[in-house]
């Protein structure tokens, strides 16, 4: 998939670093417009590693690469970092740990990192990407060197999304649970991901098919799904008429959902996810909901 413009200066930036590199950078903008794709092409040109290639999934001693569980980062998973980028690089120059929606660690988590920030290890660097940087510890921002990621125009996202083989039409649904991200659009196309309002709908026939719908999501990150239902129900608040207040409740009850999820390890997230999609089901039978949220890109 060809680097799309809207990253030109962000990834010119990086490489201008060079030899003052700092000791942990943040990449932060808009999710889903390619902060992590800033921050991998970071880790391979770190690592000497042909560009092109997913961090992610490189086998490599000096690297780690740091993403949330069930929607949430947490302690133990930093101290790991930090055991890691104590030790000598064995391979490349310095060690890299990449942070992924940094601004999904919870408060011991944030906490033990910015001991890391504040004596920073020798031959060692931290690249935290989030599309939520005021959700950070001002002293974890504080200790960053940033750079921020533009939106792309219309043309441009149209264009890459065409050119990378997503189907035009369907990217129309997923720019709504997405907020417009082409690189969530991408992925979700990749995945052969079906939009969620193909679940929203069935669910609203009868609470047996909301439950049925419940089910048939159970193993999806919950967090994740939840914020694409919220922008689905903002989505359909601001071309409701009759309707507003019930969907901003609706509104009001994912964001507690979401909110508990990334703080209590012991929510029963199914049970949560059938009750949400009972309230979903009873809010259409009894309100005019708008047409399908098809947006254009």
């Amino acid at each position: 998939m060809n680097e799309p413009p809207w990253l030109s200066d962000a990834l010119a930036r990086v490489r201008r670093i060079g030899a003052r590199l700092p000791h942990a950078l943040l990449i932060h903008g808009p999710r889903g417009w390619g902060e992590e794709r800033i921050a991998n092409a970071l880790a391979l040109d770190l690592m000497a590693l042909e560009p092109g290639r997913d961090a992610r999934a490189v086998a490599h001693p000096d690297l780690r690469w740091l993403q949330p569980e069930d929607g949430v980062i947490r302690v133990d998973s930093i101290r790991a970092i930090e055991e890691f980028l104590v030790q000598t690089p064995q391979a490349a120059p310095r060690k890299i740990a990449v942070i992924e929606d940094a601004d999904r660690m919870n408060v011991n988590a944030a906490n033990a990192l910015l001991k890391s920030l504040e004596e920073p290890p020798q031959e060692s660097f931290i690249a935290m990407s989030t599309s939520a940087p005021e959700r950070l510890l001002p002293t974890v921002r504080s200790r960053c060197q940033q750079i921020r990621i533009r939106r792309g125009g219309g043309d441009e996202v149209r264009n890459w999304l065409g050119a990378a083989g997503v189907d035009l039409d369907k990217a129309g649904y997923w720019a709504v649970e997405y907020g417009g991200a082409p690189f969530a659009i991408a992925s979700a196309a990749e995945r052969g991901q079906v939009p969620l309002w193909d679940s929203l709908e069935k669910a609203a026939r009868s609470p047996a098919a909301a439950r049925a719908a419940g089910d048939g999501l159970r193993e999806v990150d919950l967090v994740d799904l939840l914020e694409r239902w919220l922008r689905i129900a903002h989505w359909l608040a601001r071309r409701a008429t009759d309707s507003v207040h019930g969907i901003l409740e609706f509104a009001t009850e994912i964001l507690n959902v979401r909110r508990a999820a990334l703080v209590n390890t012991g929510l029963n997230r199914g049970m949560q996810l059938q009750r949400l999609f009972l309230l979903w089901a009873e809010l259409w039978r009894h309100t005019s909901i708008p047409q399908i949220p098809k947006a254009r890109l």
